[in-house]
């Protein structure tokens, strides 16, 4: 756990395992705020030799004497007049693994500017982070040590709301990193139900429905269940309603790939191509992550989210490529390639939520396809929409997270690709 604390001025801080200087460059040049002369003669060898030049994510580390800390850590923010909140987030984040590597815990950060603290917070807590529960105990004990301490030089109480808001987002994200890092034989469609039942009873904001198997046949999510035919265990289709403004009828509603595990089906995937999939329930950690942090920062948005849920096995049951299932909007599908599963479950969820849930947008994630990769690198993900107002509020907020995504097509043409002569139509495109 993070812990923040905050004091006007450098002079007012207590001891701590290092003191942070962010600096930045002016034309070139190393700038040192006037606030700092106080220990200029603690950094006059490396300032004097210019080994430091201040470059973005460039770090010197210097042993102090006579200041409360034994470290000072320079930190390179680059040209300021260059500056966004993309490149403070790196520089910081170069600095969070340093310190980890450091085994450096406890921070005394100086801010020089006020507007850096968003990105310079959320670049030190991204890298904050370890998957260490399967470890053995041995093990643990020779893990670099996490930052867990941080003071915050030059704020107030905004900065330091600010922070705790910070720390709250940051934590949906471990949150969700958790679930997708974990065995898929313990994330199981069972354990996500678990899951959203304990954010219901963690926040009273939020109330969870869970669709049995037998619901989930009486309303005939015949895509979802042709999915889950090879499995051992039953299907999860999960709601978490979050209501933190009741008045309005506004709703937006988040819909996430739950396939715990892809083998691929009978369209078995080859090796170097099954070993990540435990994470293919990525669109549905993301969502279940999405719902903690907006419950915890108690946003006055309504948020629905929807989780259809199974893995995707090998068995004398497995649905095959070839036949053909009925959906839950009444469109049969002919299934071309039983690897194509994630949007067989997405799409049962979406018809439901549209019939069922009063959606004023509704916004789908899912780990879909390596096309998409191929298309687009790893740099963005694509986004498919038929709303020009919500295309430029996600390249908004891409852009401020740099989470980068980039408007795809969906010209008529394609739907010709998807013609089945037996069903409505097909799994993918010819």
């Amino acid at each position: 756990f993070m812990k923040f604390s905050c004091v006007p001025h450098l002079d007012k801080r207590k001891g701590a395992e290092a003191l942070v200087l962010p600096l930045f460059q002016k034309k070139g040049k190393l700038s040192l705020p006037k606030e700092l002369k106080s220990i200029e003669s603690s950094l006059s060898s490396v300032l004097s030799t210019e080994d430091f030049k201040g470059k973005e994510g460039e770090i010197a580390l210097v042993y102090a004497q006579k200041q409360p800390e034994k470290r000072i850590i320079l930190l390179g923010l680059g040209e300021e007049d260059k500056k966004t909140t993309e490149s403070i987030r790196r520089s910081f984040a170069s600095l969070g693994k340093f310190c980890i590597s450091k085994k450096i815990s406890k921070l005394n950060l100086y801010i020089p500017e006020k507007d850096i603290l968003r990105g310079a917070l959320e670049g030190l807590l991204l890298v904050n982070y370890q998957f260490t529960i399967l470890k053995g105990e041995g093990s643990k004990e020779k893990l670099p040590k996490l930052m867990d301490e941080i003071h915050l030089i030059g704020c107030g109480k905004h900065e330091l709301d600010l922070a705790e808001k910070t720390l709250t987002i940051c934590e949906g994200v471990y949150f969700a990193r958790d679930l997708a890092n974990g065995n898929a034989q313990d994330v199981t469609p069972q354990f996500l139900e678990k899951v959203a039942v304990g954010l219901s009873k963690q926040f009273h904001t939020i109330k969870t429905t869970l669709l049995t198997k037998k619901e989930i046949e009486k309303e005939q999510m015949g895509l979802l269940l042709a999915v889950n035919q090879g499995s051992s265990l039953d299907p999860a289709f999960i709601i978490a309603e979050y209501k933190g403004n009741p008045k309005s009828k506004d709703k937006t509603v988040l819909v996430g790939k739950g396939i715990t595990y892809d083998t691929g089906g009978l369209n078995l995937k080859p090796t170097g191509f099954m070993e990540t999939m435990r994470a293919d329930m990525g669109g549905a950690a993301l969502c279940l992550g999405t719902l903690k942090a907006v419950a915890e920062l108690e946003l006055p948005v309504n948020l629905t989210i929807v989780i259809p849920s199974t893995d995707n096995s090998i068995g004398s049951k497995s649905f095959k490529p070839g036949d053909i299932y009925k959906g839950f909007s009444g469109k049969t599908v002919e299934i071309a390639n039983t690897d194509a599963e994630g949007r067989l479950v997405l799409a049962d969820a979406l018809a439901y939520a549209e019939k069922y849930l009063a959606p004023t947008r509704i916004i789908d994630f899912a780990t879909l396809t390596g096309a998409q990769d191929i298309a687009l690198g790893p740099e963005a993900a694509g986004l498919f929409t038929n709303n020009e107002e919500l295309t430029k509020a996600f390249q908004k907020a891409s852009a401020a997270t740099f989470e980068r995504v980039w408007p795809m097509p969906v010209f008529e043409e394609y739907k010709d690709g998807l013609k089945s002569d037996h069903a409505d139509l097909k799994n993918v495109g010819a």
